[in-house]
């Protein structure tokens, strides 16, 4: 590998101004050349080869999310690339050549580049036989679930729910539950992927368009208390699960799917069930977790990726100059899957 001489110019996908209305957002990214004038001597520096489009993505695009850069910014928060430099105060010394998986939410550099300069901590030297689609996905999802269902451990729960079923947590929260033996219920909006999902082995799929739904979620979680429930939605949907959960169950928002305040939340049923409702945010998982605990996760992660295909669930792969349409037809059908970025 040629040694990197600075200063020196790449190309990235910048947002011009956050917009609300998604499609505007995407009409504001250009794809545009920068300059790196230097590596701080405690970063690394990646060439990405493929980048993550996850929801948080998008909720950023529209200014909606945690996450809110000075603009002109670089999107993207999760990638998979070759580290090809590290600073002088970077103790590992041997990252050079080794592809790594990538999650920043930095001010100064996004992952839908060519390059990103990244500080030890954001990176995760994983598997060298992951596959690029492996290593692109390794992060944000199968982190977020093993968080999640740490907390369906803690609280002894005997089964969990999760709404937009469809989704990639969702499906690593199912590979959780199979291997711990907790049953899993999923709720979808449409039909369509309620069917999918069966036919992946799903045993409980609800679709909560359907007449009767709430009727329906209380009788499948009936025989499960207490019980622990992931909302991935927000909106009137978190109000759904506390009205169906068992007495005594815990409510896990982890994503606002919906963009809207959740509501509809029966105050007597809060206080007769004696609910918990907490928020999950994996980057404050990942700054009280010990080093032993993500090694842990890592381990768990990396056997389950290698073993079972399925988890890898990536409906398209884009070129950054065809980065809008790829977005929009994500947009149109998130539930196939993430897209993938390539440089």
């Amino acid at each position: 590998m040629s040694k990197i001489t600075y200063p020196f110019l790449y190309k990235a996908v910048e947002l011009a101004e956050y917009k609300s209305n998604i499609l505007r957002s995407l009409l504001s990214l250009r794809w545009v050349e920068k300059r790196l004038e230097s590596l701080p001597d405690d970063h690394l520096l990646v060439k990405v080869d493929a980048a993550s489009c996850n929801p948080s993505d998008i909720a950023f695009l529209q200014g909606a999310y945690q996450v809110k850069k000075p603009v002109p910014a670089v999107p993207g928060f999760e990638a998979s690339g070759i580290v090809v430099d590290i600073g002088a105060k970077v103790l590992n010394k041997t990252l050079v050549g080794k592809r790594v998986a990538c999650f920043t939410q930095s001010d100064s550099y996004g992952t839908w580049a060519e390059y990103v300069v990244l500080k030890p901590s954001e990176i995760l030297l994983h598997d060298q036989r992951f596959s690029v689609q492996q290593s692109a996905g390794f992060f944000v999802n199968p982190f977020t679930a093993y968080g999640l269902f740490e907390l369906a451990l803690e609280k002894q729960s005997k089964a969990i729910v999760v709404n937009a079923a469809g989704s990639v947590v969702a499906s690593w929260l199912r590979a959780f539950a199979k291997q711990f033996g907790l049953h899993i219920i999923g709720i979808v909006r449409n039909r369509s992927t309620a069917r999918l999902l069966s036919k992946k082995g799903w045993e409980t799929v609800l679709v909560s368009s359907s007449d009767g739904f709430e009727e329906k979620l209380r009788d499948a979680l009936a025989a499960y208390t207490p019980i622990i429930g992931f909302d991935a939605v927000g909106g009137e949907a978190s109000g759904q699960l506390i009205r169906c959960l068992p007495d005594s169950s815990f409510l896990v928002v982890y994503g606002g799917l919906s963009a809207k305040a959740i509501g509809d939340i029966p105050p007597l049923r809060l206080i007769f069930g004696e609910h918990t409702i907490r928020g999950f945010n994996l980057n404050n998982w990942l700054k009280r977790a010990s080093t032993e605990k993500i090694e842990l996760a890592a381990s768990m992660i990396t056997e389950m990726l290698l073993e079972n295909k399925d988890l890898v669930s990536i409906q398209a792969e884009v070129s950054a100059e065809n980065l809008v349409e790829g977005l929009k037809k994500y947009l149109g059908n998130m539930s196939a899957g993430k897209i993938l970025i390539r440089f």
